[in-house]
C-alpha cells in the first residue's frame, strides 16, 4: 500500500530528496515552486512536492526531510481521487518495467494484477468494466503527459507511452 505525503521546504538538496523518494520506491506527483520575498527583497525559493511513497517509510521520509530543512505531512484524500492516485502509480510501475507499453498492454496489466485489484477495490466487489475501464485509463495517462511524467510515442497508428527522464 502506498500513502500520499506532502513536502514542503527550499529548494537546498532537494535532488537529494528526489533520488531518495525514487530508491525507496516512491514517485514525485506533482511539485510547485514559489519565491517568498519581501517588498524588492527576495528571501527564499519554497516547494510544495506531493509524493506517493510505500506505507512505513513515513519516518524515514520524515528525517531525510528534516535534514534538508523540510517538512512531512499526511495528505487526505477522497476514495476517488485515492484510486486515481493508485492507478497512476500502478501505470508508472508498469512503464518503468516495461519501456515502451500501449494502453492496451497497460489494461491488460492492471486487470491481470490481483495486488491492484485488492487495492483498488477494498471492499471486494471485483466488478470491472473494461470499456469504462479503459477510458479511465486513456484519462490518466493524459493527465500523466500534462504532468510530465511520460511521454507519448506514436508508431504505426498505435499511441505507446514511456516513462519521461
Amino acid at each position: 500500500m502506498y500513502e500520499l505525503l506532502l513536502f514542503t521546504g527550499g529548494v537546498y538538496k532537494f535532488n537529494e530528496f528526489k533520488e531518495f523518494i525514487e530508491d525507496i520506491g516512491g514517485l514525485i506527483i506533482e511539485m510547485e515552486s514559489f519565491k517568498i520575498s519581501r517588498g524588492i527583497y527576495f528571501l527564499s525559493e519554497e516547494i510544495n512536492v506531493l509524493i506517493l511513497a510505500p506505507v512505513g517509510e513515513k519516518e524515514e521520509i520524515e528525517f531525510f526531510a528534516k535534514n534538508i530543512k523540510g517538512s512531512i505531512e499526511q495528505v487526505k484524500m477522497e476514495e476517488k481521487e485515492s484510486e486515481k492516485v493508485i492507478i497512476i502509480f500502478e501505470i508508472y510501475k508498469k512503464l518503468k518495467i516495461n519501456k515502451l507499453s500501449s494502453i492496451d498492454e497497460i489494461v491488460a496489466n492492471l486487470i491481470d494484477n490481483n495486488e491492484f485489484i485488492k487495492i483498488k477495490n477494498r471492499k471486494n466487489e471485483i466488478t470491472i468494466n473494461k470499456e469504462e475501464f479503459l477510458e479511465k485509463i486513456t484519462n490518466l495517462l493524459i493527465l500523466m503527459e500534462e504532468m510530465e511524467i511520460i511521454k507519448r510515442i506514436e508508431k504505426e497508428k498505435t499511441s505507446y507511452f514511456k516513462i519521461k527522464k
